[in-house]
């Protein structure tokens, strides 16, 4: 008889424990239904963005956006013990858009989280321009040229304007709060670019070395993202 009881003891939890078990898959089913609008601020190595995200399930979502990201400033170096400037100045700005697929959405905690992306961006600008002079007083010999007289090298550099994009994240699918925050890495592939070199002056003749300075830069071909979002729910 106490068999009998442990019995019927023990099928009983294992009858509550298979319920709570298909309530549980039955809530995260439902929370795979409907569609949420996300704005997502995003700060990241390709500069700062403002992007829009429709997810019509909590696997997938498409988002459009646009990043900024200037660069400039003047740099010195010491060529020959001289100071020498270098003056950048350049912008990578586009436009995208990007599919998000959460490949293990019914996974664990932490798995569910993880998000593929594949897209691609329209860089409306591309590249960028350093701009090299000398300081002081150059020395040719026994000749002496001040640094008004010996011109300026300009090297130049523009990639492709469109761009494919791959990489992957953490982000909670679908999460039950107004505000979140996602982290993602990833490349733009931005082909091999256009590069010119360019002198003035004294420093003219240093135009014959664009060939190799093309041949330089042309291993500069991914733009790589390591970028953080914080996504608010519209």
């Amino acid at each position: 008889m106490k068999k009998s009881y442990k019995f019927l003891a023990l099928s009983f939890l294992i009858l509550i424990c298979a319920q709570v078990n298909a309530q549980v898959k039955s809530d995260s089913v439902k929370t795979q239904t409907g569609t949420k609008i996300y704005l997502s601020a995003t700060a990241a190595t390709q500069g700062f963005g403002l992007d829009i995200k429709v997810a019509p399930r909590a696997d997938f979502a498409i988002r459009g956006g646009a990043s900024i990201l200037p660069i400039g400033g003047t740099h010195v170096y010491s060529v020959r013990s001289e100071p020498t400037d270098v003056a950048l100045d350049g912008k990578l700005n586009n436009a995208h858009i990007m599919l998000d697929w959460h490949p293990w959405i019914n996974g664990y905690e932490w798995s569910k989280k993880v998000v593929v992306t594949a897209g691609a961006g329209y860089f409306w600008e591309n590249g960028g321009t350093a701009t090299v002079s000398y300081r002081g007083t150059y020395k040719y010999g026994d000749i002496l040229i001040p640094s008004s007289d010996l011109g300026v090298l300009i090297g130049d550099v523009r990639w492709n304007k469109v761009a494919p994009y791959l990489g992957f994240g953490f982000e909670q699918p679908f999460p039950k709060h107004k505000f979140n925050i996602g982290f993602a890495v990833g490349t733009y592939y931005m082909g091999k670019p256009e590069a010119t070199l360019t002198g003035t002056k004294f420093l003219a003749a240093n135009t014959s070395n664009s060939a190799q300075f093309q041949e330089n830069m042309s291993y500069y071909r991914f733009l790589p993202v390591v970028q953080i979002n914080l996504n608010f729910q519209l």
